[in-house]
């Protein structure tokens, strides 16, 4: 019989998965020192979660619906449009804080495990929020008219994929370096200003 999800154990047990997986990488990570950080034994792990793949996509499923939340209370904010945009970006940078390198490739470099394409189904979900709010700034007058707004969001998703890029990846100490480094692509483009 499983226990219900809100029991203090199964806190216990999702909050030691999230803090390793988030340091070591999943991988690397056993179902034993996941039990032993969250003071459970492995009988108790399974009886709400078949394997660490599963509870890695639960803590992924959390972190997507905090972060629609999120989203939905910047966009229909009363903060002007420049701010926003600024808000969004921390919370990007605020949904990669604490990621370690060993985690983003256990996610899009390690197809066995399922993660990337099962982020990629949550990330679909916010896709149409995101849309409306970038066509909605764009009716305002806030984003140029010419500007594509499908290029913004395909711009978007080819950020997630270069995260693929092992070499790419290695070149930055964080990967919220290579966060900032994308997000001023797409706002400031690659000219200094000192021509």
């Amino acid at each position: 019989m499983n226990l219900p999800i809100n029991t203090a154990k199964y806190r216990d047990i999702f909050d030691a998965g999230k803090k390793l997986f988030w340091k070591y990488g999943i991988k690397k990570v056993t179902i034993e020192e996941i039990c032993q950080e969250a003071n459970a034994s492995k009988m108790t792990f399974y009886k709400f979660f078949p394997n660490k793949v599963a509870l890695a996509k639960t803590i992924l499923d959390e972190l997507m619906d905090s972060s629609l939340i999120k989203l939905n209370h910047i966009t229909k904010s009363e903060l002007p449009f420049s701010e926003k945009l600024k808000e969004l970006f921390l919370m990007k940078m605020e949904g990669m804080n604490n990621f370690s390198m060993e985690f983003i490739n256990d996610i899009y470099l390690n197809p066995k495990l399922g993660l990337s394409d099962h982020l990629d189904i949550l990330r679909e979900n916010s896709k149409n929020h995101i849309t409306e709010f970038y066509k909605d700034s764009q009716r305002k007058g806030y984003i140029r008219q010419e500007v594509n707004i499908d290029f913004i969001l395909v711009y978007s998703t080819q950020v997630i994929k270069m995260m693929e890029n092992e070499h790419l990846l290695s070149q930055y100490a964080q990967p919220q370096d290579f966060i900032i480094e994308a997000m001023n692509m797409l706002f400031y483009g690659i000219v200094s200003g000192n021509e």
